[in-house]
C-alpha cells in the first residue's frame, strides 16, 4: 500500500516539475511578437506604443540652412517609449533587459511667439519612427540590421511596417556614436549605445 502511495506522489512531483520547468520550450514566451518576425527578424513599429510611459524627449533646433530660412526655434521633437518593464529591469539592474522595446517618435515641430514666452515650440506632424529592441542572445546574425546587441530600424510616416534602414553600421551606429561615448564607464557596452543620461526616469529613486 505504502509503495503505491509514493509511486502516485512521484508522479505528482514529476508532473509539476514539468509543468513550471523553464526548460520547457513552450514555456518560453515568442520574442516581443508584436514587434519582431521570428523568421526573418524584421520589425515593425508598435501599434499600441503610445500606450507605453514615455522615457524622454529630445529637441532639435534649426541651425545652418534651416536656421537662415525658418530663424532661431525648434524643427523636431524626438519622444521616446519603452514597456514598462523595461523601465522597471532598468531602475532595478542599471541595464536594458533582452526584449526591450525603443520606439523613438520623429515629430515635426514649429515655433511661434506666445503670452508665455517669445520662442515656444510644440511638435505638428509624425516624421516617422526609430526602434530598437534589444538582443542578448545574438539573434538573426544574418541580418544587416541585427548586432551591437540591437535590432535597428527607421521608419518613414507612411509605412510603420517597412524599414527604409539598410545596413545599421552605416545608417544608424553613426548617429549613435556620441551616446556611446558618453555613457557611464560600467554600463554593458550593448547600453552604452542608448542615449540613457537624457530619460531621469530610468534614475534610481
Amino acid at each position: 500500500m505504502m509503495n503505491k502511495i509514493w509511486s502516485v506522489m512521484g508522479m505528482a512531483c514529476v508532473a509539476v516539475a514539468l509543468q513550471s520547468s523553464p526548460l520547457r520550450a513552450e514555456a518560453e514566451p515568442l520574442f516581443v511578437p508584436n514587434v519582431v518576425d521570428a523568421a526573418t527578424g524584421a520589425l515593425r513599429v508598435p501599434a499600441n506604443y503610445t500606450e507605453w510611459p514615455t522615457l524622454g524627449t529630445w529637441a532639435h533646433a534649426n541651425t545652418g540652412e534651416a536656421l537662415e530660412k525658418m530663424g532661431p526655434g525648434l524643427h523636431e521633437y524626438h519622444v521616446v517609449y519603452t514597456q514598462p518593464e523595461t523601465i522597471a529591469y532598468y531602475k532595478k539592474t542599471g541595464q536594458f533587459p533582452d526584449g526591450a522595446v525603443l520606439v523613438k517618435e520623429l515629430l515635426n515641430a514649429t515655433t511661434m511667439s506666445m503670452t508665455t514666452g517669445l520662442a515656444v515650440g510644440h511638435a505638428t506632424t509624425i516624421k516617422g519612427w526609430f526602434v530598437l529592441v534589444r538582443d542578448t542572445k545574438g539573434r538573426h546574425k544574418e541580418s544587416s540590421l541585427w548586432g551591437d546587441g540591437w535590432a535597428w530600424s527607421l521608419f518613414n510616416a507612411e509605412d510603420p511596417k517597412r524599414t527604409v534602414s539598410k545596413n545599421y553600421k552605416t545608417d544608424c551606429l553613426p548617429c549613435h556614436t556620441p551616446a556611446k561615448e558618453l555613457a557611464r564607464a560600467n554600463a554593458p557596452d550593448a547600453d552604452k549605445w542608448i542615449y540613457a543620461f537624457g530619460y531621469p526616469v530610468l534614475q534610481k529613486k
